[in-house]
């Protein structure tokens, strides 16, 4: 199934609360836990990279506000995903995303109501230890991730990234082997 792959992009993930995207038994277990697992345990050991996107949160998903976004597990179980990852051997980097704007607006939440978009949000916020809040464009996450596969100094590291206004890097890769740099040490 793999056969000539070698790098592998994972952002698939649910709802955090029940709706209809859990018919079928997709929950956040299934796909955040059960899910994750079993494709890092599919992927061959020759892979050069996985880049998994996660969310911000998943270490403080007992604290309050995290806690009510947790109340089905999404956190908790994104977060064990994490430690799969982190523990599997297969060369990786992490990217937690705020709360995603810019559609596809599927889940039934205060983005899709607002129809939430990054306008001139495009600058980009790179941090470690999961301490930023805020909100990302699904085409900086996109990006991030891109990038973040050629970038050596990124492999066994975990970053959270945020949208602000301003200009962003968009596809230039020697700003993001800035942003991500900014980082490193910390």
């Amino acid at each position: 199934m793999f056969e000539g792959v070698t790098h592998v992009i994972c952002c698939t993930g649910t709802t955090a609360f029940p709706s209809k995207r859990w018919d079928g038994d997709n929950t956040p277990e299934r796909v955040d836990w059960d899910g994750i697992r079993n494709l890092v345990s599919a992927l061959p050991q020759t892979i050069k990279r996985l880049v998994f996107v996660s969310s911000i949160g998943v270490t403080k998903y007992n604290e309050i506000p995290w806690s009510i976004m947790n109340l089905f597990g999404v956190l908790k179980y994104k977060k064990m995903a994490e430690d799969f990852v982190c523990n599997s051997g297969i060369p990786f980097t992490i990217i937690r995303p705020g709360r995603l704007t810019d559609g596809p607006y599927t889940s039934y939440d205060l983005n899709t109501l607002l129809k939430a978009t990054a306008g001139e949000r495009r600058a980009v916020v790179i941090g470690k230890g999961d301490k930023l809040v805020g909100e990302v464009s699904r085409l900086v996450v996109a990006e991030a991730c891109i990038q973040a596969l050629d970038i050596e100094s990124t492999e066994g590291q975990i970053y959270e990234i945020n949208s602000v206004k301003g200009e962003g890097p968009g596809t230039d890769s020697e700003k993001w082997k800035e942003l991500f740099s900014s980082v490193q040490s910390t």
